[in-house]
Formats: C-alpha cells, structure tokens, sequence
C-alpha cells in the first residue's frame, strides 16, 4: 500500500460551495473523493503534454543540425548568463 499524504486547501466559500455541490452532483460521498478523482483523470493527460515533444522529420534534423553545429550566443545570452552567474545560479564545483 502506498503511504498516504496530506494536501489541505483553503477555498473562499464560493469555490467551496461550487466543489461540494459538484461533488454531490457527480455521486462522490466528500470533496476530497472529487478533487481526488479530478486529478487522476485530468493529470496523466497535462503531464503528456509536457512530456513529450512531436517533431516532423525536417524539424528534427534542423534541430540535430543545430546540436552538432550550434551558433555562437547572442549578446544578450552572454549578458543573461553572466548575471544567473553572479546571482549564484549556476553551483561551482567545490562549494
């Protein structure tokens, strides 16, 4: 069995109201068996959007003739990274 957590939630009570008709309506005994429900049918397909990329074949070997063959950065590339650099965004080995 997996290990159970907790999530608690802080609505006004509008979106209260409308969760706990909606739940009733949909024949769930809580609103968490809702909102439970709501994210396993929903979430596999949003994580799917963001998990996968789709290329035509002339989009892929552009974007592999990029990788082998990669331009120099931009000015402002430089510049964003010297400041992520300054900003500690970048970990240096040995700290």
């Amino acid at each position: 069995m997996s290990k159970v957590l907790r999530y608690e939630l802080q609505w006004d009570e509008e979106t209260h109201t409308l969760a706990r008709r909606a739940a009733h309506a949909a024949g769930f005994s809580s609103i968490k068996a809702y909102v439970t429900q709501l994210v396993r049918r929903d979430a596999p397909e949003v994580l799917e959007t963001y998990d996968k990329i789709v290329l035509t074949n002339e989009q892929f070997d552009a974007f592999c003739g990029v990788c082998d063959n990669p331009p120099a950065p931009s000015p402002e590339i430089r510049k964003a990274a010297k400041t992520l650099d300054e900003e500690g965004f970048f970990p240096h080995e040995g700290n």
